[in-house]
């Protein structure tokens, strides 16, 4: 994920004596009050990072820390807010534990939907660190949305099928999206987000209509098995469909909401991937013909064709071009030799 507009916390800009008192300090600050927990012996060596996202009055983290013990007491849920939930991606498995039932392990992968204002304890297994996403989302948008909104309990929401697979697969996209998306776009995103989580997590209130949110999540679903099997020529709409389970009138009608149609889109994407590789100074070496049929492309006229009108230039002359121009760090040695 990109680091820019990101805001940061990390141990790796304090002393080693000072690293954990100061990860206490910037959980507290990305999250709310919580009381992170390690042997003394132990806080030397540890390490810890979070990067974060604002969209509004909510936040996307990225959090990567060596294993300890943290929670929200009661003392800390009185002390903190009382407005928001959180969806964890735990890409590390972890453990659960909470005062009014049992806990559970959340295994690497896992979507974990929950509350903030429930007291609950955590931390990594055995010999693993703490590695996750976590979307801190306002209460507020999942009221109209779950009769039990001021009272939820935590919960695996991710699947291998159905609603849980759904929503884990928008939940990445949007992971990797976020950090290029527009104010007004990322508030769409979350709401479709938002939605589908909470069809994923249990029965919805009456007058709640996911119809929107479930429409995105299959078409991001379609869209990621197009990055998948985008080097085949013969990716079709049957294809797809037996690979997706659903119709080709179901398909088709997925792109059609949303301004392209699916022959469009496969074509768009063959060409992004082909520009991109021709660009790449690694991929210097290959033929562009090889590059074509990498890409899903099984006759070079039509590929260069289709290229010259997307981009209105050649294959040969776009690479020459890009590898003709300086890199990122090229650039950098010559503003740092300007100032030398």
């Amino acid at each position: 994920m990109e680091q820019e507009r990101a805001l940061r916390w990390s141990t790796d800009d304090v002393s080693d004596k000072e690293g954990f008192d100061y990860w206490r300090d910037s959980i507290c600050a990305a999250f709310d009050p919580m009381s992170p927990e390690l042997d003394v012996a132990a806080r030397a060596s540890f390490r810890g990072t979070i990067l974060a996202w604002q969209f509004g009055d909510a936040a996307l983290m990225q959090i990567s820390a060596s294993g300890h013990r943290t929670g929200r007491s009661r003392g800390d849920i009185a002390s903190g807010s009382h407005d928001y939930v959180y969806l964890y991606r735990q890409r590390a498995s972890a453990w659960f534990g909470f005062d009014s039932r049992e806990g559970f392990v959340s295994q690497k992968g896992s979507l974990i939907f929950g509350d903030s204002d429930r007291p609950f304890s955590t931390g990594a297994t055995d010999g693993e660190n703490f590695d996750h996403l976590v979307l801190k989302l306002p209460r507020r948008m999942f009221e109209p949305m779950l009769p039990n909104a001021n009272d939820i309990q935590t919960a695996v929401v991710s699947a291998d099928s159905g609603m849980g697979a759904l929503l884990s697969n928008y939940f990445d996209a949007f992971v990797r999206e976020a950090p290029r998306l527009a104010a007004s776009d990322g508030e769409a995103a979350l709401q479709a987000l938002a939605s589908l989580t909470a069809c994923a997590y249990g029965p919805l209130s009456a007058d709640h209509d996911p119809r929107q949110a479930l429409r995105a999540a299959r078409l991001q679903r379609v869209r990621a098995a197009i990055e998948a099997f985008l080097q085949q020529p013969n990716l079709s709409a049957q294809v797809l469909s037996q690979h997706l389970g659903l119709s080709k009138r179901a398909l088709h009608r997925l792109f059609e909401g949303s301004g392209t149609s699916l022959s469009r889109y496969l074509t768009q994407r063959r060409l992004a991937r082909a520009r991109a590789v021709l660009a790449d100074p690694a991929s210097a070496h290959r033929a562009i013909f090889d590059v074509a049929l990498d890409c899903g492309f099984d006759n070079l006229s039509t590929f260069y064709r289709l290229f010259g009108q997307a981009y209105n230039a050649t294959p040969a002359g776009w690479r020459a071009r890009m590898l003709a121009a300086p890199s990122l760090g090229d650039l950098a040695r010559i503003e740092n030799q300007k100032g030398t």
